[in-house]
């Protein structure tokens, strides 16, 4: 995979945006959203440590290195920015929840939050078709996840082994987060995908009570893939975010 094509730094902007991605992830999550960010803002779409490389890199990258990164990141943004909002996705959204829980920023974009998961029994064809590479041309859903994961993937299965503490520290990590949702102190837009395939839609319970984040569900889409009506509603939803960190600015 080549070097994340999505930052951009400009001078004298005194707004940029954080993006970050979920485990397996890519930057290129984010592709439908980038053309929409305003020219006077700097864009820092990340790639977290053992992405975007082999199997063995992401066994060798940690839950607390990828908190580091981010945390490592925002603050460096803060030092330069006025402003910063961070958009996420996924795991990546538990990382951003945690940076505006210690840090002030001045909002959130949030898709299919993990506060409860749920393993479906279409995860599973989904990461069987993934791996072999078994994928109809026409069939969105897993062309959709099989470019959502940046790990190149390989045949023994013995390498995979090494997944396994990610994991672990991915589901100790979502029950840490859950109290955060509703302490969460600055404005927040939070999309759960109604067909998710392994984020439970009640993950919106977690987030019931603070006035400060609005959640909303994705009726026609799943964790990767966004069907045409709701990537439009979260195109317009996006917008309307940046016009509201935009005024803040007035």
């Amino acid at each position: 995979m080549p070097d994340n094509p999505y930052i951009r730094y400009v001078k004298g902007a005194d707004t940029a945006i954080l993006f970050v991605h979920g485990i397996l992830g890519t930057p290129a999550h984010f592709a439908p959203l980038i053309p929409l960010v305003p020219p006077d803002w700097s864009v820092h779409n990340m790639l977290l440590l053992g992405h975007g490389r082999g199997v063995r890199d992401f066994s060798a990258a940690s839950m607390a290195r990828w908190k580091r990164q981010v945390h490592d990141a925002l603050r460096l943004l803060l030092s330069s920015y006025s402003q910063v909002v961070i958009a996420a996705h996924s795991m990546g959204t538990l990382f951003a929840m945690q940076e505006a829980a210690e840090n002030q920023v001045a909002a959130l974009f949030l898709l299919n939050t993990p506060l409860k998961i749920h393993l479906t029994p279409m995860l599973l064809k989904t990461t069987w078709s993934v791996f072999l590479g078994n994928i109809q041309p026409n069939d969105e859903r897993m062309l959709a996840a099989q470019r959502a994961c940046s790990i190149k993937l390989e045949k023994n299965l013995l390498r995979y082994f090494g997944w396994a503490p990610r994991y672990l520290e991915l589901f100790s990590e979502v029950k840490s987060v859950r109290p955060l949702a509703k302490q969460l102190a600055v404005p927040s837009q939070v999309y759960l995908s109604l067909q998710d395939e392994m984020v439970s839609p009640q993950s919106g319970k977690f987030f019931e009570g603070n006035a400060r984040v609005s959640v909303k569900t994705l009726q026609t889409s799943g964790h990767f893939y966004y069907s045409p009506a709701d990537r439009q509603l979260l195109r317009q939803e996006f917008c309307q975010m940046i016009r509201q960190v935009s005024a803040l600015k007035r």
